[in-house]
């Protein structure tokens, strides 16, 4: 008997760090691959949160998310995503970053040296320092320490043996099984020692420094599909500077629907059109001899919203429950305002809001004469805006604008009873003679509605036709009557 060999869950796309202001909206999002049933939980500064008002989880084929509805002060922290299923389980954490690196310095002979890198990420650290590819260990001549989100290195008594370049490695634990190359980030420098005989017997440190980024794309970046796309990033001007561009780790190279450049200190990557299966992380690196250093993006190829379905005007009778309904297409999640007369609605005691991944609802309460008026729903993703319109109105009584009259009419001639009524439809007309009798078309007579316009036509006046007639509006507002007479003259 087959068994079916259970894989253990990993990321393929991590979290990123967010900054945002606050009030806004946060929205995280990373992507797995492994053997399902997954399980998901999420966690903040350690602590596992809970599913309410605040937070909205969602667990969709291989991509799990959480958003923030309105971010505030408390939010902020360290997020945690932790995925889990019979073979093992994978933490979702941010890889370490470099803020400021080790800056250049002059110094006397036999001096120290101090270097000072800062950085930020997920801890646990580990932290490497080399001097040209040689790992550097605490002893006699140096010392390399870690404080919370910074690391150092001392040089002890330098002198000419120390000149090389040296470098920093950060890296965290991406997880419980190795996928590929550990999450890491480099920030070198080279460090040339030139002695000069002087007075002072200075020794001067002259840094070739690394390329870095004056100008870096941003975290996220989202295109509409079959649009075209430029990414672009400036790097200081430093010699021997190479350029590369990376999708998931893997080259991009000039041509077919890639375009690269390098003008001016200015990398650009176009692609020239644009599908989901360009969805990944796009990274440029910049290197020299001195070093290396590399910027990302994740980039979210998205259908824009639209409409399938719009809601249609609405009439109603007052205080009845009524609901406008849109369905949806277009990448989730989507951002859905609704509005009164340009005015926007809030969730309240008269409004009831309900979104879905393609829906949006919004109920009115106990319809009302102030809930009249034109109603608009908008519908926002990373890439597009799209609104319909409709009206709500209440429904009319009916009425009898002009009443029947009395009327005379000579045996064997013609006679029309008439009356101009309005009303919300459907609206039914009755005829009754004399209160008992139910009148109808026939050889001799003839009933219309048309135009609001009631009538009722008699061919040929006779010994029957006499009588009160009455007429009778009906819809689901009310019932209203009118009475006329009608005197047959010569009988």
């Amino acid at each position: 008997m087959l068994e079916r060999t259970i894989i253990a869950p990993t990321f393929i796309k991590r979290l990123m760090d967010i900054q945002d202001v606050l009030g806004s909206s946060i929205y995280m999002e990373c992507k797995f691959a492994g053997s399902l049933p997954i399980s998901t939980q999420w966690m903040k500064d350690d602590h596992v949160l809970a599913s309410k008002t605040k937070y909205l989880f969602e667990h969709k084929d291989n991509t799990v998310s959480l958003k923030i509805k309105t971010f505030e002060e408390e939010d902020t922290g360290e997020y945690l995503c932790k995925i889990t299923n019979k073979a093992g389980s994978c933490v979702c954490i941010v890889p370490p970053s470099f803020v400021s690196e080790p800056e250049p310095q002059a110094v006397l002979p036999n001096a120290t040296v101090h270097f000072r890198s800062v950085f930020h990420g997920t801890p646990p650290f580990t932290v490497r320092w080399f001097k040209d590819d040689v790992e550097l260990i605490t002893g006699p001549s140096c010392a390399v320490g870690l404080e919370d989100l910074s690391c150092f290195l001392d040089l002890y008594s330098v002198g000419f043996l120390q000149g090389g370049t040296y470098s920093c490695q950060v890296s965290n634990d991406a997880g419980t099984q190795p996928i590929g190359l550990l999450p890491f980030s480099f920030n070198s420098l080279s460090l040339n020692i030139f002695l000069f005989f002087s007075n002072d017997n200075l020794i001067c440190f002259d840094f070739t420094e690394p390329p870095e980024f004056v100008q870096k794309m941003p975290p996220t970046a989202f295109v509409k599909q079959s649009e075209s796309l430029r990414l672009e990033c400036k790097v200081t001007e430093v010699a021997s500077l190479q350029i590369q561009w990376y999708k998931n780790e893997t080259k991009v190279t000039h041509g077919d629907n890639y375009r690269t450049s390098f003008v001016d200190s200015v990398a650009v990557l176009e692609l020239l059109s644009t599908t989901t299966a360009d969805d990944g992380v796009y990274t440029c690196e910049a290197q020299n001899d001195a070093g290396a250093v590399s910027c990302s993006t994740i980039l979210t190829v998205q259908d824009p919203p639209s409409f399938v379905k719009v809601p249609k005007p609405l009439e109603e009778i007052k205080g009845k429950d009524v609901m406008l309904y849109c369905e949806l297409y277009g990448t989730a999640p989507f951002e859905i305002f609704w509005y009164k007369d340009k005015k926007a609605l809030k969730e309240s005691r008269k409004y009831k809001m309900v979104n879905e991944s393609t829906s949006a609802t919004l109920h009115i309460l106990a319809l009302d004469p102030s809930d009249v008026g034109d109603y608009e729903c908008k519908v926002m993703n990373k890439v597009g805006c799209e609104t319909c319109h409709t009206t709500v109105s209440l429904k009319e009584p009916p009425m009898f604008v002009k009443k029947l009259v009395n009327q005379s009419v000579k045996l064997g001639e013609e006679v029309t009873l008439m009356a101009t009524v309005k009303g919300s439809q459907p609206m039914t007309v009755s005829w009754v003679q004399d209160k008992d009798k139910i009148l109808r078309d026939g050889d001799n007579r003839k009933i219309t509605f048309e135009n609001n316009m009631v009538t009722l036509k008699v061919f040929k006046a006779d010994n029957t036709t006499g009588g009160t007639y009455t007429c009778q509006l009906k819809n689901d507002c009310g019932v209203v009557q009118c009475v006329a007479v009608l005197t047959v003259l010569g009988l």
